[in-house]
C-alpha cells in the first residue's frame, strides 16, 4: 500500500482496534476493517484483506472454542453460505460497495435496535430458518466482508449461550470466509498485494486477537451481550453515514 505515515499510523490503529473485538466477541473484525481501511484503501483490496486476516484470527481461535460449538447449526450456516457467496462476490463486481454497505447496515441496525429494546426470536429455530440466515450471511461476506452481522443479530436475538454463540460465530467465519476466499480466487479479485499487506497485518492480529480473548475470560454474559449489540449498531450507524456521504457528497 503507498500510503503516507499518517495514513499507516491510522491503519495500524484501526487494524489493533478490529483485532481486539474480534477476540472478545468473536466477530465485528470485517466490519470495523471495511469501514474503517475503506477511508485510506480500495475497497476490494479492503475486502479481500479483511477475509484473509479473519481466517488467520479463527485459526488462532478456533483450538479452545471447538467444545462449545453448536456443530448443527454450524453446518446448516455453511450450506446456507455455500449458495449465497457467489452472488454477493457477483455483485461486488456489479454494484457499488456503498450501496451494498448501506443496505446491509440498514438492515441489522434495525434488528440491533430491536434485540436492544428486549425483543427476542420466539419461534422455534429450523433448518430451514438457519439456512435462509446462511445465505443471506453468503450475499453480504461476498459482496462487503460483512457476512458476519446478520448471523450474529440472529443468534443473539435468540436464547443461545453466550459461550456457544461465540464459538459458533467464530468456527462459522473460519469455513466461509475460506470458501469465499476461494470463489473470490475464481474471480481474480485477490493481487499480490492482498498478500503484502496480509503479511504486514498478521502480527499487529496477533496481539489484538490475545488481548482480547484476555477481555472476554473476565466479562460477565450479560456484558459480553450489551458490547455486541452496541457493537452492531455502532458499525451500522457508520456504514450507513459512510455509504450516504458518498452519494450526497
Amino acid at each position: 500500500m503507498d500510503l503516507s505515515v499518517a495514513q499507516w499510523s491510522y491503519a495500524f490503529g484501526v487494524l489493533l482496534l478490529a483485532s481486539v473485538v474480534r477476540g472478545l466477541t468473536g466477530f465485528g473484525f470485517s466490519a470495523i476493517i471495511v469501514t474503517g481501511l475503506s477511508l485510506v484503501v480500495a475497497p476490494a483490496q479492503t475486502v479481500m484483506l479483511a477475509l484473509f486476516l479473519e481466517v488467520v484470527a479463527s485459526v488462532r481461535m478456533l483450538p479452545s472454542a471447538w467444545k462449545s460449538v453448536d456443530c448443527k447449526l454450524l453446518t446448516v450456516l455453511c450450506v446456507g453460505t455455500a449458495i449465497g457467496t457467489p452472488l454477493g462476490v457477483r455483485s461486488l463486481l456489479l454494484l457499488s460497495p456503498d450501496i451494498i454497505r448501506l443496505a446491509i447496515s440498514c438492515i441489522v441496525l434495525f434488528f440491533a435496535v430491536l434485540i436492544w429494546r428486549g425483543v427476542k426470536y420466539r419461534g422455534t429455530r429450523t433448518v430451514r430458518i438457519d439456512g435462509v440466515v446462511g445465505v443471506i450471511s453468503g450475499v453480504c461476506n461476498g459482496a462487503a466482508a460483512l457476512g458476519g452481522l446478520p448471523v450474529v443479530t440472529y443468534m443473539l436475538s435468540t436464547e443461545t449461550a453466550v459461550v456457544a454463540t461465540r464459538a459458533t460465530l467464530i468456527a462459522a467465519f473460519f469455513c466461509t470466509d475460506v470458501y469465499t476466499l476461494v470463489v473470490a480466487g475464481g474471480h481474480g479479485i485477490i493481487s499480490s498485494q492482498t498478500l503484502i499487506n496480509v503479511a504486514y497485518s498478521v502480527p499487529v492480529l496477533l496481539i489484538g486477537v490475545a488481548v482480547g480473548e484476555r477481555l472476554f475470560s473476565v466479562a460477565s454474559p450479560a456484558a459480553f451481550k450489551k458490547i455486541a449489540v452496541l457493537l452492531l449498531m455502532g458499525l451500522s450507524i457508520v456504514g450507513i453515514i459512510k455509504s450516504l456521504m458518498v452519494f450526497f457528497v
